[in-house]
């Protein structure tokens, strides 16, 4: 099993704030880092609520495992618990520790977010957005265009990485606020930033008895793994509105040789014997806490299983 961190004592970092409307944050002192803790988002906003916290912690620690384990660089992520709660605390890396005694900025994440504003000016007169639009066509002009980006080795293999595993593990949220480029303020030199903000995966709002629901019925469970979902990028439809794309229709009929050839890395990489091991590494109860019971594990992994075979089957 893996360990239960226990982050009661941890200091806070003085003058460090988080953003993002997934839950609250907050930074903490561990092991000469800063880490960001997040805790479970509550869902009294919800209408009918079935749990009263979602599970955004426990996807944000397996998602990010699975990119580690496919080779993707990733922020390092644990579970701990804090203030009565379980969270995922994330190694913030844009901080450095000094000689075991202070912390120090040297790096600045910018988000792809504020690249494709800077970008789209250049077309002033057609575009009136603001960065945060996810059309595709956007996005990979962007990718192909911005100045920035295209100095960097390996953008657009990250894109295309990140497209078929947050599809895998089901997170329909990496917008252009959640992946980007990291600058060394010391020496002016950019580089990709790891993978990070992994939450929004596993339908983490799903309480223990709508999955036990949906276990047993064979085609809500292809639903959930491959006919319903949406990712954060939109297409132009016919209608000449904005649509969500469905990532694996999408895999199914794109002639994008980089998406295509990422489809491919992926499947000759994954091993679900090295998946189900860690999922169920990750023990049941924590003390008085529960953490991950054993049917959500087995949900987990049978949406993998479902989502690996539809991938086989479009690969070819």
């Amino acid at each position: 099993m893996i360990e239960i961190i226990d982050f009661s004592n941890a200091k806070n970092a003085r003058g460090i704030f988080y953003g993002g409307d997934a839950g609250a944050k907050e930074a903490i002192e561990y092991e000469n880092a800063i880490w960001m803790v997040k805790y479970p988002k509550t869902t009294r906003d919800l209408v009918n609520p079935q749990i009263s916290y979602t599970t955004s912690p426990l996807s944000e620690y397996i998602g990010s495992m699975i990119f580690k384990m496919l080779g993707s660089p990733v922020h390092e992520v644990v579970l701990g618990t804090r203030k009565n709660k379980i969270v995922a605390a994330c190694k913030d890396f844009t901080w450095v520790w000094i000689n075991n005694e202070s912390q120090h900025k040297p790096y600045e994440l910018i988000h792809f977010h504020y690249l494709k504003n800077a970008f789209m000016s250049s077309d002033i007169e057609n575009y009136s957005g603001t960065g945060s639009e996810t059309s595709l066509d956007e996005v990979l002009a962007t990718i192909n265009g911005e100045e920035t980006l295209t100095s960097l080795k390996g953008v657009k293999e990250r894109f295309w990485d990140m497209f078929v595993i947050d599809a895998f593990i089901g997170n329909n949220d990496r917008n252009n606020g959640n992946w980007g480029v990291v600058l060394d303020q010391r020496t002016g030199e950019f580089s990709l930033a790891p993978v990070y903000d992994n939450g929004n995966a596993f339908f983490n709002k799903r309480s223990i008895a709508q999955i036990e629901k949906r276990l047993t019925n064979i085609e809500a469970m292809d639903e959930d793994a491959y006919k319903t979902p949406r990712c954060a990028y939109k297409y132009k439809g016919l209608d000449n509105e904005s649509h969500s794309i469905n990532p694996f229709d999408f895999l199914g009929n794109t002639k994008i040789p980089e998406c295509l050839a990422a489809l491919e890395r992926f499947v000759s990489k994954i091993c679900m014997d090295d998946v189900n091991k860690m999922i169920n590494a990750i023990p049941e109860h924590y003390e008085v806490l529960s953490v991950m019971p054993n049917v959500q594990k087995t949900f987990y992994i049978k949406l993998m299983e479902i989502r690996l075979e539809k991938f086989m089957e479009i690969a070819g």
